[in-house]
């Protein structure tokens, strides 16, 4: 009976017409241990650690989107001069890398222009087939009707945390670990494109809402076939490096921030003495 439904919904895909455009605005929410915030020599700095916690973990962004090709970026929103540095150091510990996202289904590839510590990259991979099994479940999000589809997958649990910095012994403890965790998506065959929010894609429609371990991601608001049309490019701006080739030196660089961060508060604790 899934299957039988699956193929309905991918017929409903090709019967679309095909010259078509739209836009999907997403606000994106990822959750993470705050039990750093808990040590007593930083308690000065929570109210600032939270602004910047909340600044790279709550996010909005827009999807713009033809038959074969979408872009997805954070949407742009002025920022605020709190007096501290512009450089937002947290972003290498949290956060989704997402610079600009293009995906081509039909050449099955996916380009993230993202910037890191002042240098572009461009992230080059192929689109990964994502499993999906057809629950047969339906809700409404907004005036769509969407299907629930899930896929399992392993990840590995994570190097270093914030948490490291209180219990330092312990910040390599799960190195090598995987733990496996269900994507949950939402998507509507009424929108017959097969993309979504961030990397997900690979159902017979937009996918409008993502449950995902910590991250989850909600769609607020679409626009089919805007007047303004748009130009979906792919970017070209930086060092072509694969997502997992930069992921190995983002890590490199936040042993490196760690170990400032070590020294500068040995630093400031024997000027207390």
């Amino acid at each position: 009976m899934k299957k039988f439904t699956f193929i309905l919904l991918l017929s409903a895909c090709f019967s679309f017409s095909q010259n078509f455009q739209g836009k999907a605005y997403y606000m994106s929410k990822i959750s993470v241990d705050k039990s750093f915030m808990d040590n007593p020599r930083t308690a000065q700095y929570r109210g600032y650690m939270e602004k910047m916690l909340k600044q790279n973990t709550e996010k909005n962004y827009i999807l713009e989107f033809n038959s074969t090709e979408s872009m997805y970026k954070e949407q742009a929103k002025l920022d605020v001069d709190d007096g501290r540095s512009g450089y937002n150091w947290m972003a290498q510990y949290v956060g989704d890398n997402i610079g600009k996202l293009y995906k081509n289904v039909s050449d099955k590839v996916t380009v993230n222009e993202t910037e890191f510590m002042g240098r572009f990259f461009l992230l080059t991979d192929s689109i990964s087939d994502q499993k999906w099994k057809m629950t047969g479940e339906t809700k409404k999000i907004g005036k769509y009707t969407c299907y629930k589809a899930t896929y399992e997958k392993e990840v590995k649990e994570q190097v270093f945390s914030f948490g490291s910095w209180n219990n330092e012994g312990n910040q390599n403890k799960n190195v090598g670990k995987t733990r496996k965790v269900e994507v949950v998506a939402w998507f509507t065959p009424e929108i017959p494109i097969a993309t979504g929010p961030s990397w997900y894609g690979g159902l017979p429609g937009l996918i409008l809402e993502i449950s995902d371990d910590n991250t989850s991601v909600l769609c607020t608001k679409i626009v089919m076939n805007p007047t303004e049309k748009s130009k979906i490019k792919r970017p070209k701006k930086g060092k072509v490096i694969a997502t997992s080739d930069f992921l190995v030196l983002q890590d490199e660089k936040r042993v490196e921030a760690r170990e400032m961060w070590n020294k500068s508060r040995r630093g400031s604790s024997s000027r207390l003495r």
